[in-house]
């Protein structure tokens, strides 16, 4: 899938942009707080309904204007379609092919957008919530029955908890559901785990790293089944008020050389593998024949310039649109339509 126009207004620094990217590499370069990142927080928004920046969407409103606006064309001929998002103090709009988005999954399923930033990177060394929601995107665009099973799983976990938290002694009431529904995402969590090994090595052997590196899966519980660990923590979901074991704490850990890369990976080391298993899990979406569209945020503050000339090779072998931010075209290793943004507006080639 590619984006064929995007229109912003009052986006961050972006008063007007009217933009017709080209469907493969597209360089975005600029000074600092000329507006780059806003061009790509105006396809996160109109194709995800999320900032790319802590605070609220509101905050993106440019400065003394009231109301912002990011619209995008997407696709061709039967998959063409339109995608509007629009934000004031009091007021969210968000239409897909004029329609009221329902849910952000119909969205997410039409385009899928991967980001990739410094910022993203170093939460997901940080956070297990940012792992999972990697893994949780993989598994959206690979595994057909992947999101209703975790929406009746979410549901059955919300209600467990709820009667934790009143000390009513039927939470347990929920224990089958929860125990036949994590088996399921246990088995997809198991397939995404295999499918990422070889693209993962791949790019990391690409990337020269010196080391073995690896990924283990932890399910979200310890021991055999999630029935035994649920009956273990009895006592301690009923003092904390919610649930400990299951797959919503399930994790990805990182290894070089069988250690765990916290332990023995330099923080350039972490940069490069966080941003080949980000990679790793776009190649595996490919795979299975789906075309994100790739957002790639100051690329050139997490690899050194060797190791970006390798990563630019595997996405131009993937053939995807991509959209590359960048102080100066010096740092970008791969051809490229190139853009230019100053003092917030767009000129082009």
């Amino acid at each position: 899938m590619t984006i064929t126009a995007l229109d912003l207004k009052d986006t961050r620094c972006l008063e007007a942009v009217e933009w017709a990217p080209s469907a493969g590499m597209n360089l975005i370069v600029g000074a600092n707080g000329a507006g780059k990142t806003s061009l790509l927080e105006g396809i996160s928004l109109a194709a995800t309904g999320k900032t790319l920046r802590s605070g609220s969407v509101k905050a993106a409103i440019t400065h003394g204007r009231e109301r912002l606006a990011a619209r995008i064309d997407f696709g061709e001929a039967l998959e063409a379609g339109k995608l509007r998002y629009e934000r004031s103090t009091s007021e969210k709009v968000w239409l897909l092919d004029g329609v009221a988005v329902k849910s952000a999954a119909e969205v997410y399923e039409r385009l899928p957008v991967m980001m990739f930033s410094p910022e993203s990177h170093y939460a997901m060394l940080q956070d297990a919530n940012a792992r999972r929601a990697v893994v949780y995107w993989l598994m959206f665009h690979v595994e057909p029955f992947f999101l209703d099973t975790w929406r009746r799983y979410q549901r059955l976990l919300r209600q467990r908890n709820a009667a934790l938290r009143i000390r009513d002694a039927n939470y347990r009431a929920f224990d089958p559901g929860l125990i036949q529904l994590s088996a399921v995402l246990a088995g997809m969590w198991q397939r995404a785990a295999q499918a990422l090994k070889g693209p993962f090595a791949q790019v990391v052997e690409r990337q020269g790293l010196g080391g073995k590196a690896e990924t283990a899966l932890r399910p979200g519980w310890q021991g055999e089944s999630l029935a035994a660990a649920l009956e273990a923590n009895r006592e301690a979901d009923e003092r904390v008020g919610y649930t400990l074991a299951g797959p919503h704490r399930a994790d990805v850990v990182f290894k070089l050389n069988g250690r765990p890369i916290q332990e023995v990976a330099s923080h350039g080391q972490q940069k490069v593998l966080m941003s080949a298993w980000r990679l790793a899990v776009v190649m595996v979406v490919v795979a299975a024949g789906k075309r994100p569209v790739l957002l790639l945020d100051d690329l050139a503050a997490e690899l050194d310039a060797d190791r970006r000339a390798s990563f630019f090779e595997t996405l131009t072998d993937l053939g995807l649109q991509v959209f590359v931010t960048a102080i100066d075209e010096a740092s970008f290793p791969s051809p490229a339509t190139l853009f230019h943004v100053e003092q917030g507006r767009l000129r082009g080639p």
